[in-house]
């Protein structure tokens, strides 16, 4: 039996039964929890479907804190190094195994595996984008300057200066929402934009999903802000530990090796 759980405003799963029991005992899922399978007609606190189930004690650490002791990198409490589960390069305690491993399996990464983007593939994913928005733009402008009648202007022509004025920001908001919709759609829907997908990389949030079109769309305007910043916003990519951008910091997101 497959169920769905929300958090954080969001629907996750599906998860099977067994995986749900594990995230109750983890706390993930709390007697307030809503809930959801096939069958039900609405959502539902946990605790009125399947009944309260107070979560497992966390276990506390045998020894006293020294140098044969580690911190499990999903909440932080201290452990004797052999109480440990090493995924990848990660150190993750009994209690958080379960929802670690449902992070993996639900199509995002477990942080310690992820390989972040740094910042000289990103510029050749962004220049890849330029070619090919330029290319849309050539397609659509060539026709709307027609149009607007800016290609009728003569050299020695007096210009009208409020046609061209209104021709030239008809363009330039015209330009603005196909990069938009471009990064937006590709992001929500494929993870990356296409420069992003031919170098092998992928946009996710902090906790490993993918964006949805509203979270794309936020994004592409905090990338906007960089513009402002006389660019740090992107130069911070290369001292960023996590090789993230001034706006990957605005909405939690991170650009990872896809494989």
């Amino acid at each position: 039996m497959s169920w769905y759980y929300a958090d954080a405003g969001r629907q996750v799963g599906p998860v099977e039964e067994s995986a749900l029991d594990d995230l109750v005992r983890a706390g993930v899922v709390r007697d307030d929890t809503l809930v959801w399978r096939d069958g039900m007609a609405n959502w539902q606190p946990h605790s009125a479907v399947r009944g309260a189930r107070p979560p497992a004690a966390m276990p506390l650490p045998a020894t006293p804190i020294d140098a044969a002791t580690g911190f499990c990198s999903e909440c932080g409490r201290p452990f004797p190094a052999n109480q440990l589960v090493m995924i990848g390069n990660a150190g993750v305690c009994a209690q958080c195994k379960p929802v670690y491993m449902q992070r993996i399996r639900e199509g995002g990464q477990g942080i310690a595996a992820r390989r972040y983007a740094g910042f000289w593939i990103r510029v050749l994913a962004a220049i890849i984008d330029g070619v090919i928005l330029s290319v849309v733009g050539l397609i659509i402008n060539v026709p709307l300057q027609l149009m607007l009648g800016v290609g009728s202007l003569r050299v020695g022509s007096v210009p009208n200066v409020g046609v061209l004025a209104g021709a030239f920001g008809i363009i330039v908001l015209l330009n603005f929402a196909i990069a938009c919709v471009y990064s937006s759609f590709f992001i929500s829907t494929r993870g990356g934009t296409l420069g992003m997908l031919v170098l092998g990389l992928r946009v996710i949030k902090g906790d490993g999903s993918q964006l949805n079109l509203g979270q794309a769309v936020g994004r592409y305007f905090a990338y906007i802000i960089n513009s402002f910043t006389l660019f740090i916003g992107f130069i911070i990519i290369a001292f960023d530990d996590q090789k993230r951008a001034l706006h990957d910091r605005i909405c939690d997101t991170r650009v990872i090796y896809s494989k």
